[in-house]
C-alpha cells in the first residue's frame, strides 16, 4: 500500500472515523429486525461477512491495499475473523431473532466491559477511575434506551438461547477487537483494508453451511430485501469494521470500544425521525449514553491513563 494513501487516511480524526462508522451501525437493527421478515437471521449474517468480504476484495486496488501475503498474517486474520465476524455476526442475526432486540443489544453492548478487563492484563491497558466512570455512564444509559420498549424482549426458551448467543456475540467481538489492537501494535504498518477483508472471508466460511440449510426461507425476488441486504453488507459491515479496525490502530481498546454505546442510540433517534418519538426514559437513556462516551473520550481520562502508564522518575 501506498504511504501517501496511508498517511492521507491517518489525518482523519478517529472521532470522525468513529461517528460515521456507529452511525452506520446504529441503521443496522431497524433494518436487520425488517429483513428477517423475509430471510432467515444465518442467512443475514453470511451475507454480510462472506460477500462483504469479496465486495472488500474488489474494492482493495481502488484502496491501493491487498490481501494479506504471509501464512502468519492469513492465521491472525482467521483467528479474529471468528470472533468478530463469525461469533458476533450470529449473535446480531439469531440473537435479536431469538431474544428481541432490547436483550441482543444490550448484551452485545457489554462488549466494553469484556474489553476493559482483557485489555487490561492482556494488554497492559490501565483504566482509571474517570474511564471506568464513563463505561458504566454509558451502558447505563444503554439500558435505559433499549428497555424503555418492554415488546422487544423475548421470553422462554427462545431466550435463554437468544441470550447465550448474543452473549457469546459480545465475547466474540471483543476477542476480535483486541486481536485486531495486538496485530496493529505489532505490525504498525499493517495493511488495514487488506486485512480487514481477510477477516470476512475467514469469518464468513464457517457460515456457508448454514446459509445454505436455510436457503428456502429467503424472498430473493423482493426488491426491498435486496435493498436491505446491500446496505447490510456494504454499510453495516465493510464500512463500520473498516472504521472500527482503523480507530482501533490508533486509540486504545476501551475508548473505542466505547463508542459502541452509541449505536442503540442511533438507532432509536432514527425511529424518531421516521415518527416514532422515544418516551421520557428513552430521552434520558440518550443523554446519559452520550455523557458516558464523552466521560471515556475526554483529554483527562486520556491523559490519566497515560500518567498510570508511564513509571515515575528515578
Amino acid at each position: 500500500m501506498h504511504h501517501r494513501d496511508r498517511e492521507l487516511r491517518e489525518r482523519l480524526p478517529v472521532s470522525l472515523i468513529l461517528a460515521v462508522s456507529m452511525i452506520a451501525a446504529g441503521v443496522v437493527y431497524p433494518i436487520t429486525d425488517s429483513a428477517l421478515k423475509h430471510t432467515s437471521p444465518i442467512m443475514i449474517a453470511t451475507l454480510r461477512a462472506f460477500v462483504g468480504g469479496l465486495i472488500l476484495v474488489l474494492a482493495l486496488p481502488l484502496l491501493r491495499s491487498r490481501l494479506p501475503r504471509s501464512r502468519r498474517l492469513w492465521t491472525w486474520a482467521f483467528a479474529i475473523g471468528f470472533g468478530n465476524t463469525t461469533l458476533t455476526q450470529v449473535g446480531i442475526s439469531v440473537g435479536t431473532a431469538r431474544a428481541g432486540a432490547a436483550v441482543a443489544s444490550v448484551l452485545l453492548n457489554s462488549s466494553p466491559f469484556f474489553v476493559a478487563l482483557i485489555a487490561r492484563f492482556a494488554l497492559d491497558e490501565p483504566i482509571t477511575r474517570l474511564r471506568a466512570t464513563g463505561l458504566v455512564i454509558g451502558f447505563g444509559g444503554v439500558l435505559l434506551v433499549v428497555f424503555a420498549d418492554p415488546g422487544n424482549i423475548a421470553h422462554g426458551t427462545q431466550l435463554a438461547i437468544g441470550f447465550v448467543l448474543a452473549l457469546l456475540g459480545a465475547i466474540g467481538w471483543a476477542g476480535g477487537g483486541l486481536g485486531m489492537r495486538v496485530l496493529t501494535q505489532r505490525e504498525p504498518h499493517l495493511d488495514i483494508p487488506g486485512h480487514t477483508a481477510a477477516q470476512f472471508l475467514a469469518g464468513g466460511i464457517p457460515l456457508i453451511p448454514l446459509a445454505i440449510l436455510h436457503a428456502g426461507t429467503t424472498s430473493w425476488g423482493d426488491p426491498t430485501l435486496i435493498a436491505q441486504l446491500t446496505y447490510l453488507i456494504i454499510g453495516g459491515q465493510v464500512l463500520v469494521y473498516l472504521g472500527f479496525n482503523a480507530a482501533l490502530a490508533r486509540w486504545p481498546s476501551t475508548r473505542v470500544y466505547s463508542w459502541t454505546f452509541l449505536v442503540p442510540v442511533v438507532a432509536v433517534l432514527i425511529e424518531a425521525v421516521q415518527g416514532k418519538l422515544p418516551g421520557p426514559a428513552a430521552t434520558i437513556g440518550i443523554i446519559v449514553a452520550i455523557t458516558g462516551v464523552a466521560i471515556v473520550n475526554h483529554p483527562r481520562a486520556e491523559a490519566s491513563v497515560a500518567n498510570v502508564s508511564t513509571p515515575p522518575a528515578s
